[in-house]
Order: structure tokens, then C-alpha cells, then sequence
């Protein structure tokens, strides 16, 4: 029977097949019935009927190169026994109807006989509702990452909700709900990008501080330019990070952290003690009041009619100066922002259509692009933030 399905699936014999299952289709007396109802009911799969044939010769090519197994996001998913065997058996009903159609073209014969094509529909029919029922449950396996990456993402969502309506001291509680709604996202996070990406594209061990620790930055620097869910996390009162090491680092001008017991609750710094060491003073008052421009330090002039001279409204503005390690950090923490925002709008995008999408999102360019966007950053972020030890 491979060898069969071998042959048929030829280059030079596949124009043959629409011909053929065109003409069985249209001498076929009674074909109600013979479509599976999860042709109709499936609805991840319409697209393959969408021409209303009754054997639409794609679905018949995607017979003839079924294997054992199909993979999905890396993972090999095997076919149930019944729907190889299916398979076979729908071969086994077409082999005799194609010298029967040769005959009817060269005029030998005036019709198929009814029992061969009615044996032939029933093997369809059969075949596949079992394909397309293993096809969903594989589906739906595959998915799985996605789906909890989305489940773990509203939580994140309605908590940063409930930050901005809660009155202080509620609201600092609150924050630790965020916290732990914001590792649980992560780490599905990270699940669904193990599904996708592979190891050397993606952080193996994602820290969830790292974002809290991006809100903070661009805070000090007065900087909203992204519009993050995020914004004000970072005010979490669990938030600690390592204290500072070796005075070797030191006098190199890295801040040296110690990378044992990061994690314990209660060791290490608050966020706002770790970025000043590690970036220096904070200008983000001083933005906020108008008295430092980050791109224009020229004064505001006017000129007057009686004169028709430029006169200065008040003093210049002072230009904010920054290193050139202040600048580089700005940037990670607005891009891994930037790139996390559109992690959760392209989740959010995805949450009504998990019956639809095809199950292959390491195929899909723009998904892999958006996640590998956001693990670039993260790791870029983290080797500067949570690393500068490290000069690779």
C-alpha cells in the first residue's frame, strides 16, 4: 500500500486526481451524507473544503502523504492506528476507480458502477472524521503554551487594574499580587517560547524583576514614552536585588553582584538602591518640572513687536547629560518595554481565535518575530542589569 500511495502522489500523477475525483463527485448518485460533520464543525479546518467539492483533491494529496506522525511547535504527534488504517482503505477504494475513469474517458464504458464509487465515499467519509478529529486533538496539545500564556496574562492585567483605583496602603498589597501574577506570566512566557524558539534564541532562566527594574529606569529618567501596563510596578515592596561584591568591579567601574541567593526574599537591595548604584543620580523630577530638556537645551524666545528683537523668556534649560552607560540602558529598558507591550497585545489578539490558528506558530513569521524580539531584549537588559560582571 506505500508503494501505492507512493506512486499516486507522483509529481506526474497528481493532475490526475481532481480529474478523477471531479468525475466520481459528479456521477455519485446520493452523496448526502458522506461529508463528516466535522468538516462543518471544526472550524480550524474549513479552509480546506472552502471550494465545496465533496473530495477536494488537496485533502486526497494530504492522504497519500499521511505519516505515522506529524509535528507541531518541535513535538512529534503520532496518528491514532485507526486513521493509518483508514487511510489505507481509502487508497484501497480509489486504486479500482482509476481504470474504471480511463475507461469512461476512452469511451469503453458509459458509466462508473455505483457499488465501487459508493465503497470509495464511505472510505472517504470514514478516513476523515478520523483524521480530522487526531488533527484537532493535536491542535489543541499544541496549543497548550499559548493558551496558558494568555490565562496567566489577564490576572497580570486586572491586578495592574486594580493598582491605579486601590487607595494607599491597599494598593502596596496589591503590588505583591502583581509580583506574583507577573512570575507566573514569565514563566508561561517562557514555556511557549521553548515550544518555539530555539535555546540560543531565548533566555533559559527569565527574571521576572528585570521588568519591574525597566519601569523604574525610565521613571528616574522622566521618560513615558512607552506605554506600558507595567508602569508603576515597580514600587513593589518585595523587589530586592544582590548587593554589590568584589572592589575589583569596583574600581573597574561595573557594579559586581553576587548571583547566589538573588531570589531570597528579604537579601539584597531595594530597586530604587540598586539602579542608583549602577546608573547614578535620577533626573526624572527634574524633567517632570520642565527644568531639564532631554533634546533641546536652547532657551525660549519671543520676539518683541516694538523691537523686533528676540528676548529670552527665562534662563536656558539645561541639557541633560548622560553617559554613555545611562544611554544604553535607557534604550534596553524602553525596547524590552516596548517589546513585552507587544507581546501582550499580540497575546490579547490571539485569545478569540485559538479554534481558528493553525497550530504551527513556529511557522508563523509574524509571531516568532515578536517573540524573538522580546527575548533579545530581555537577555540584552538582563547581561546589563542583572550581569555587568559579565564582558561577553
Amino acid at each position: 500500500m506505500r508503494s501505492l500511495r507512493e506512486d499516486y502522489a507522483k509529481p506526474v500523477n497528481r493532475p490526475a486526481i481532481g480529474v478523477n475525483l471531479q468525475t466520481i463527485e459528479e456521477r455519485l448518485h446520493h452523496p448526502e451524507g458522506i461529508a463528516s460533520v466535522e468538516r462543518d464543525t471544526l472550524q480550524r479546518f474549513k479552509h480546506l473544503f472552502k471550494d465545496g467539492r465533496l473530495f477536494p483533491a488537496g485533502v486526497f494529496l494530504m492522504a497519500l502523504e499521511l505519516a505515522p506522525a506529524e509535528t507541531l511547535n518541535g513535538r512529534s504527534m503520532p496518528f491514532d492506528g485507526e486513521v493509518l488504517i483508514l487511510r489505507d482503505n481509502l487508497v484501497a477504494a480509489y486504486k479500482p476507480l482509476v481504470a474504471k475513469v480511463r475507461q469512461l474517458n476512452s469511451k469503453e464504458i458509459t458509466e462508473l458502477p455505483q457499488r465501487v464509487m459508493n465503497n470509495f465515499a464511505m472510505a472517504w467519509s470514514f478516513w476523515e472524521a478520523a483524521w480530522l478529529r487526531n488533527c484537532e486533538v493535536h491542535a489543541v496539545e499544541a496549543l497548550q503554551p499559548l493558551a496558558k500564556a494568555i490565562l496567566s496574562l489577564e490576572p497580570l492585567l486586572l491586578s495592574v487594574d486594580k493598582e491605579r483605583l486601590l487607595p494607599w496602603p491597599r494598593v502596596k498589597h496589591q503590588k505583591v499580587v502583581t509580583l506574583k501574577c507577573l512570575e507566573g506570566f514569565v514563566h508561561s512566557l517562557s514555556d511557549l517560547a521553548a515550544c518555539v524558539l530555539p535555546s540560543l534564541q531565548r533566555e533559559l532562566d527569565p527574571d521576572p524583576r528585570l521588568l519591574l527594574l525597566m519601569d523604574h529606569v525610565l521613571m528616574l529618567r522622566g521618560d513615558r514614552s512607552v506605554g506600558s501596563c507595567l508602569q508603576g510596578t515597580s514600587a513593589c515592596p518585595d523587589v530586592v536585588f544582590p548587593e554589590r561584591t568584589s572592589q575589583a568591579t569596583e574600581d573597574k567601574g561595573n557594579l559586581g553582584v553576587s548571583q547566589a541567593g538573588t531570589r531570597e526574599k528579604g537579601k539584597g537591595v531595594a530597586v530604587d538602591a540598586y539602579t542608583f548604584r549602577l546608573l547614578g543620580t535620577s533626573v526624572g523630577d527634574a524633567v517632570a518640572a520642565g527644568t531639564v530638556r532631554r533634546d533641546d537645551d536652547r532657551p525660549p524666545v519671543f520676539e518683541d513687536p516694538s523691537t523686533s528683537k528676540s528676548v529670552h523668556l527665562r534662563p536656558a534649560f539645561r541639557a541633560l547629560k548622560e553617559n554613555d552607560l545611562q544611554k544604553r540602558a535607557a534604550a534596553y529598558a524602553a525596547e524590552l518595554l516596548a517589546s513585552f507591550e507587544g507581546i501582550k497585545d499580540m497575546l490579547l489578539s490571539l485569545k478569540s481565535t485559538l479554534e481558528f490558528i493553525d497550530p504551527a506558530l513556529d511557522h508563523d513569521e509574524a509571531f516568532v518575530a515578536q517573540l524573538r524580539r522580546f527575548e533579545h531584549a530581555f537577555r540584552k537588559a538582563k547581561r546589563l542589569y542583572l550581569e555587568p560582571e559579565n564582558l561577553a
